[in-house]
């Protein structure tokens, strides 16, 4: 009798276990959607409680593309099918009951009928405890679960791999109790399951003993010890040491117990610890006699064939590592070629576990095993799988769209080869990662011992590349010893008998519910076109991810007392800081540093400053201010530092909104703001209370103390510190402020960052471990110190590892080189406008050497870029000697922040040798979220990867994946002081918004687009960013530097306007006016290639620097007050000058554009934008016209639109003939009321009747008329007819080409100043022709509406490109327009060659020639172009070019049918000769100068 699983499965509840995993989440999915009449499922999901379990159950389980097939089948009622037949439970098979009550437990089981066990430990060797635990303690837990049911049912999931190591079949039928795979070496051994348990507790326990053992544990104290002192912490407090000690004798002791059950695993025979494990459990399971059970045993599992779709994989899968070791570049694969690997797919094993599920739901006694593979039916060898990685190795780099297209190429063509391990050995990883070893060997010696410079540098780079590809050789050494029995050792051949007689009896019509059909795979096709596309998707981008190097965090201090008073410790007699003042070197080291902070300490204490004191810190950079700062915080209280530039206003708004109970300022400061303490006691009164306590040392009785260094570190009598030093607290919490940051001034009330002991340790811990500093490193301390970038990389990660910190006592060019150049300086942090200048600074002096030197460097700089970014080599250092020797010749990093680097800059300096590290925060994230790596090749654009420890997430990515810029982590503020409704604007759960824009890409590195705030909206509502524009305008040697912002504009919105700051020493031959021009004319080309959102509509040069703040980011506010002036006196100036006599030119062009913007004259002036005078594309082709008809050329047609303002105009026109009437302005007059001739209907009947015979008789009788090409005539469709034109009687020739039929829906446009100029003409045009007038001056605009109306309403228009009667009877050139109408209006074009009228009837003629009777006419009809020709030849031109590259195309076809050729037109020759013409028109001088 045939099985029904449907039958079988109805109404039954399963107890699921392990449904998480891969093979888990496939077979209960594949439950419910193929039987989904089964009763409820109870899935184990382990979390804390029940209500975690619920959670991970719907956010880790259902949301996976596994139950991808139950969400489409039952759409919105997926949701509830799911919750009425699934039950999470939370479970743990480690623990007893699962970790349920016992009631729940039994309530559950009564309602079982069979449990699915598919719960397991799969690492190969873990600790033998964990092993036992999920494998064998498990087991017994789950058996203990089982006999609660009323008819105890098990299915429990283990693997073929329990066969250990041998070869030849594996049966199902071979004795599971008392096996172990030597048993046939070792005859009269016996394995007792029980026995070998309680073995495995013992050496658990002998582990243990073996780490109580004195001297291990006196190494427990040494390897604690030197972890510390590795990590940077004291090695001497006991309190930490302890828990120390006890870490590392707990990873000793899971390190001894995971060696002792690898050597009991192969000692018995087992590959390693989890298939020894594995086979304990089946024997366990298999003792029981009181229950159905079946141990169900898949081979090698793998993407699934069909359910949930093909390809699906999830996790560490056996071959994973084979195929990405291939992509990788490893050609030689160590297998035994006869071997055949049994693999499985997943759904199949899935389908096998239900049926066992099925069998022992029907069956009391079914067969014990079950074996799910593939070796016994269709076996699939090694030799033949590394054929197939080496087939999809080359198809994947044949398709690969990213890398270098070269690279990819050479590959794909290095074949995967099966070789022995022999071979292998002596050929590839192994032997590799020896020469690498032997490498590294050489390079430890040859590194100099006196401290390095640039061969140390060299050597350095070089051997931090060995060591890397060390590590990757490693890697594919571990890979392959780990699959080495799978794939070398053992010729397995698994037997599925069991499976196959199961499946058997099921009814055929329900087979495909459980699936099983290994026989008929075709392999080919199932590993080129399932498996390895599955793979490449699901499981190596995360496997990949994993074999990268995991960024280790460096030690996190407990808080910033912590670290320094270990730094101190550590670093005793090492230099930590040192100035030159006043010609006298000064140098303190670590223990200076330490007895002047407690110097410090002691006095604050004296004062009264304590835990919630908080104390401004006015200064420059000196190592006062570092000593001071510490001072501040032993003495249990907050700093305030503030911007050394900050006027004693801002002083004032800073103590107020801090509530500072001091001020430490510098003498210097001090005697630049004289007034600040009678600002202060203006101010502060003090009350009398507090009066007496003012210490003597306030001056002039301020109530806010204002001390200087002096008074701070002024030396006391050791009793007298010993006093105040026992008034300093004994230790700060770690969330206790130690920052309070301003970050804005005096305007309205400034917002105070308050950064904690925490978060700044934490920031140490994350940037110590990017920034690889040390004691033989040394950094120079050039931004401002109360700025959160240059405090914690320049000040607190250096200080806290060692690194001596150099201070300049005045900031100059000169200064900055000389300290670069003769002192110990391997780092620097700076930023953008540093390396802005360092990078001027260099071009200038190659450029002081000869034009010749600076283009060959330019040169080389480029090409050492493109060495660095595709080898491990940097030959910047030898090649650009001279320029690392002025730098030092040790300089290590350049770490730049504030703001956004120059691509240029960051470029020149990669290509010089130099590593420029780019960072990326704000003062609320303490400052850093993410940083460029040290390495050799440079990632343009990006700011780099979060730190470790910092989630970085995109809010609400549109289309191109930009959105706000979200970070979390231990180094976010606290919040802002007294500013609760600020703080949570930007605080959502943990969640800083950042307020800048950016993007991820898919390696995780952030790209920064710009400021929310700052982005543009139009008037369309477009987002425009004005980072993104700066870059792209940005690219000139002329400009220094830019800033784009969004001026206010007139039609709501915003537009893009630029304040450009010229370089005029780039070029000093050239004038301060040829420079700005050359500005322009840049902007102009650029914005040819951009669409019409993104260009600069408003552009103003300035002499002067950019406003900025102390970190060099441009003030945008301030820059549109600026440009809003700017443009306010152009129009000032403009209207006077404007008017002035004389300026024919500007009255001229003024008139021009007030006719076509439709404005009165003197709304136009020449300083007016055109975007502000509404002019769109349209407009600009009405501009060429109307420049025209006025005796003007337009100098360059095509780039018409670039043109910014009425003076631009002024140069992109010529005023050829001045004879020709000017327009005058629009005035409105009042129209004489002219009576219209009224034709009754049936004069209109006759006199059509009439006009139709005239001209037959004139195409047909009086003239010899000859038409060519009637069948290119379009049918059912409208279009536009467009024929060159030399005499009257072109458009009836044109009617009759087309046909009566087509003819009848042709609408012809004619002057409207010519043929509708009276009524009399009127009468006769609109009664009896199908003429339509059109404006040739004035309002093209308003005419080319109604020609559009005529289009839309499906007739077909008559157009003469040329724009009139030619007098010489040849072609002239097309004008635009009919371009304009077939884009804008989605129509083709029929181009038309009239031929013979010029004779027959030229222009100015009114009586016909005698010859004209009989004279030859005729038309030739060209080939139709459809609007889709049209678009697609000019996709991604600008849309003046576009209107006028289609008019040449007419053009060209017409004098093909001219000429009788068939020339083809060539689109870049046409568009290469315009720009020719333009670069050549403009090198010649104006015909009329503006």
């Amino acid at each position: 009798m045939k099985l029904s699983p449907t039958e079988i499965f109805k109404g039954k509840k399963i107890f699921f276990i392990g449904g998480t995993g891969f093979v888990g989440k496939v077979t209960l999915s594949m439950l419910l959607h193929n039987f989904p009449d089964i009763g409820k499922v109870y899935a184990t999901v382990r979390a804390r409680d029940a209500a975690e379990s619920k959670i991970r159950f719907w956010t880790s389980i259902v949301t996976s593309p596994t139950f991808d097939p139950l969400r489409e089948k039952y759409g919105d009622g997926f949701e509830d099918f799911i919750k009425s037949k699934v039950v999470p439970v939370n479970g743990d098979v480690g623990n007893e009951y699962l970790g349920l009550e016992e009631k729940d437990a039994k309530k559950i089981m009564r309602d079982t009928d069979i449990i699915i066990n598919g719960a397991g430990n799969v690492t190969f060797n873990p600790p033998l405890e964990s092993a036992l635990r999920t494998n064998v303690v498990g087991s017994n837990n789950i058996l203990k679960m089982a006999r609660m049911m009323k008819k105890p049912r098990l299915v429990h999931v283990s693997t073929c791999f329990v066969a250990g190591k041998r070869s030849g079949p594996i049966w199902e039928n071979e004795p599971v109790v008392g096996y172990f795979p030597r048993k046939d070496e070792l005859p009269g051994t016996v394995f007792d399951v029980n026995r070998e348990v309680e073995d495995c507790a013992r050496l658990s326990e002998q582990a243990r003993q073996e780490a109580d053992d004195a001297v291990q544990a006196a190494k427990f104290r040494e390897q604690a010890r030197n972890r510390f002192i590795e990590e940077g912490r004291d090695p001497d407090d006991e309190a930490d040491l302890k828990s120390a000690i006890f870490r590392e004798r707990k990873m000793w002791v899971r390190e001894r117990t995971t060696e002792l059950g690898a050597e009991r695993a192969e000692y018995w025979g087992w590959t390693n610890i989890y298939t020894y494990s594995k086979s304990l459990a089946e024997q366990i399971i298999a003792q029981q006699d009181d229950i159905v059970k079946i141990l169900l045993r898949p081979s090698i599992v793998e993407s699934s064939n069909q359910y949930p779709f093909p390809g699906w994989n999830e996790g560490f899968t056996t071959t994973a590592p084979l195929i990405l070791i291939a992509l990788r570049g490893q050609p030689i694969i160590p297998v035994n070629e006869k071997l055949v690997l049994d693999i499985i797919p997943v759904d199949m094993v899935s389908g096998a576990i239900l049926a066992a599920a099925m069998n022992a739901l029907v069956d009391p006694k079914p067969p014990l095993v079950f074996q799910a593979s593939s070796g016994d039916s269709n076996p699939n060898d090694m030799k033949r799988i590394v054929g197939l990685v080496g087939l999809y190795k080359r198809q994947h780099f044949a398709d690969k769209e990213t890398g270098n297209t070269i690279v990819n190429k050479l590959a794909g063509m290095v074949e995967a080869m099966p070789v022995r391990h022999r071979t292998y050995e002596l050929a590839s990883a192994p032997m590799l990662n020896k020469l690498a070893k032997r490498a590294n060997s050489l390079l430890d010696k040859a590194n100099p011992r006196w401290g390095g410079g640039r061969i140390g540098n060299i050597v350095s780079d070089l051997k931090k590349s060995v060591e890397s590809f060390e590590q990757t050789t490693k890697e594919t050494m571990d890979a392959f010893a780990m699959f080495k029995p799978f794939m070398i050792d053992n010729e397995y051949l698994y037997r599925s008998d069991n499976v196959r007689a199961l499946q058997s009896i099921i009814k055929e019509k329900e087979k495909a519910l459980l699936p099983w059909y290994p026989e008929r795979l075709d392999w080919y096709d199932y590993w080129l076109n399932v498996h390895f596309p599955g793979m490449r998707k699901w499981v190596l981008p995360q496997l990949e991810e994993d074999l990268k190097a995991v960024e280790k965090r460096s030690y996190t201090y407990k808080d910033l007392l912590d670290l320094f008073d270990t730094s101190v410790k550590r670093f005793p007699t090492r230099v930590a800081m040192r100035i030159e003042r006043g010609g006298r070197k000064e140098q303190y080291t670590f223990e200076d540093v330490r007895e002047l902070t407690m110097r410090a300490a002691g006095f604050f204490a004296k004062k009264g400053i304590q835990h919630n004191s908080r104390v401004i810190l006015f200064s420059n950079n000196m190592p006062e201010w570092g000593m001071t700062y510490f001072g501040i915080l032993k003495a249990g209280a907050t700093a305030i530092p503030i911007d050394p530039a900050s006027t004693v206003d801002e002083i004032i708004a800073f103590a107020k909104a801090g509530e500072a109970a001091a001020i430490v300022v510098s003498p210097k400061l001090l005697g630049e703001n004289p007034d600040l303490e009678d600002k202060l006691a203006e101010i502060f009164t003090t009350p009398s209370a507090e009066a007496a306590a003012t210490p003597p040392q306030t001056r002039r009785g301020a109530s806010i103390p204002v001390w200087i260094f002096d008074d701070v570190f002024e030396i006391q009598s050791e009793t007298e510190e010993a006093k105040r030093n026992a008034l300093l607290p004994e230790k700060v919490l770690s969330t206790s402020v130690a920052s309070l940051i301003f970050t804005s001034g005096t305007t309205g009330t400034p917002k105070a960052v308050m950064l904690s002991h925490k978060n700044f340790t934490n920031m140490i811990s994350m940037l110590s471990s990017v920034l690889d500093m040390d004691i033989t490193d040394g950094v120079l301390s050039v931004l401002p110190m109360h700025h959160t970038f240059e405090f914690s990389a320049g000040f607190l990660t250096p200080f806290s590892n060692g690194t001596q910190i150099t201070y300049l006592n005045e900031l100059t060019a000169e200064d900055l080189a000389r300290t670069i150049e003769n002192s110990h300086v391997t780092g620097l942090v700076g930023v953008p406008a540093l390396w802005e200048m360092l990078h001027r600074r260099i071009k200038t002096r190659l450029r002081e050497r000869g034009d010749w030197i600076a283009d060959l460097a330019d040169n080389v700089i480029e090409f050492n870029a493109w060495i660095r970014d595709n080898t491990p080599f940097n030959l910047g250092p030898i090649v650009f000697f001279p320029i690392h020797q002025g730098m030092g010749g040790k300089m290590r990093y350049l770490i730049s922040g504030g703001s956004a680097l120059s691509e240029k800059v960051q470029k020149d300096l990669h290509g010089l040798g130099f590593t420029v590290l780019e960072g990326y925060g704000l003062t609320e994230s303490s400052p850093v979220l993410t940083v460029a790596r040290p390495g050799n090749k440079l990632l343009r654009g990006s700011v780099g990867k979060p730190l470790p420890g910092v989630e970085v997430k995109i809010d609400a990515p549109d289309e191109n994946g930009v959105g706000e810029v979200l970070a979390r982590g231990q180094n976010v503020m606290v919040g802002y002081y007294n500013n609760e409704k600020a703080t949570d604007a930007v605080l959502h759960d943990r969640w800083l918004k950042t307020g800048d824009l950016g993007r991820l890409d898919e390696d995780g590195n952030l790209f920064i687009v710009g400021r929310s705030k700052d982005v543009i909206i139009d008037s369309n509502g477009k987002n425009i960013y004005p980072d993104e524009i700066e870059d792209l305008y940005g690219k000139s040697a002329y400009i220094k530097e830019m800033s784009v912002v969004g001026l206010p504009d007139d039609d709501g919105g915003e537009k893009i306007a630029s304040l450009v700051v010229p370089d005029y020493e780039h070029d000093i031959a050239l004038s301060r006016t040829e420079v700005n021009k050359k500005v322009e004319l840049h902007f102009r080309e650029v914005s040819a290639a951009l669409a019409f959102f993104k260009r600069v509509k408003v552009l103003h040069v300035t002499p002067f620097e950019l406003p900025r703040t102390a970190t060099r980011k441009v003030k945008r506010p301030e820059i549109v007050k600026m440009l809003q002036a700017l443009e306010e006196r152009s129009k000032n100036k403009t209207k006077v000058v404007s008017e002035s006599k004389g300026d024919d030119n500007a009255l001229w062009i003024r008139k021009i554009v007030a006719s076509v913007s439709n404005r009165p004259l003197s709304d136009v002036v020449v300083e007016d934008k055109l975007a502000d005078l509404g002019f769109d594309s349209l407009m600009f082709v009405e501009l060429q016209a109307a420049v025209e008809d006025a005796g003007g050329r337009v100098v360059s047609p095509d780039t018409l639109n670039e043109v910014q303002s009425v003076r631009e105009l002024l140069t992109a026109v010529q005023r050829i003939d001045k004879s020709k009437k000017l327009v005058d302005e629009p005035k409105v007059e009042e129209k004489k009321e002219e009576e219209e001739i009224v034709i009754p209907s049936i004069l209109r009947k006759l006199g059509n009747s009439i006009v139709d015979f005239a001209q037959d008789t004139l195409y047909e009788g009086v003239l010899n008329t000859h038409i060519d090409g009637e069948s290119n005539v379009p049918q059912h469709v409208n279009f536009i007819v467009a024929p060159n034109h030399t005499s009257h009687i072109d458009t009836g020739l044109v009617k009759k080409a087309l046909g009566k039929d087509v003819a009848e829906q042709t609408v012809a446009v004619a002057a409207a100043d010519y043929w509708f100029d009276t009524k009399y003409k009127r009468a006769y045009m609109n009664n009896f022709t199908t003429l339509v007038p059109i404006e040739r001056t004035g309002s093209l605009r308003q005419s080319l509406r109604h020609v559009t109306q005529i289009l839309n309403d499906g007739y077909n228009a008559l157009i003469f490109p040329e724009g009139g009667r030619q007098d010489s009877g040849e072609i002239a050139e097309f004008k635009p327009i009919i371009g304009y109408l077939a884009l804008n209006q989605k129509i083709g074009i029929l181009p038309m060659y009239i031929w013979g009228t010029y004779q027959a009837f030229p222009k100015g003629t009114i009586i016909p020639k005698t010859g004209s009777l009989g004279a030859k006419v005729g038309a030739k009809v060209g080939r139709f172009l459809e609007y889709e020709e049209l678009q697609a030849m000019t996709e991604g031109v600008p849309n003046t070019e576009a209107y006028r590259l289609i008019a040449a195309r007419v053009q060209h076809e017409i004098e093909n049918m001219r000429d009788g050729t068939r020339d083809k037109f060539d689109v870049a020759a046409v568009r290469k000769r315009w720009k020719a013409e333009r670069r050549k028109t403009r090198k010649q001088e104006p015909v009329i100068d503006a």
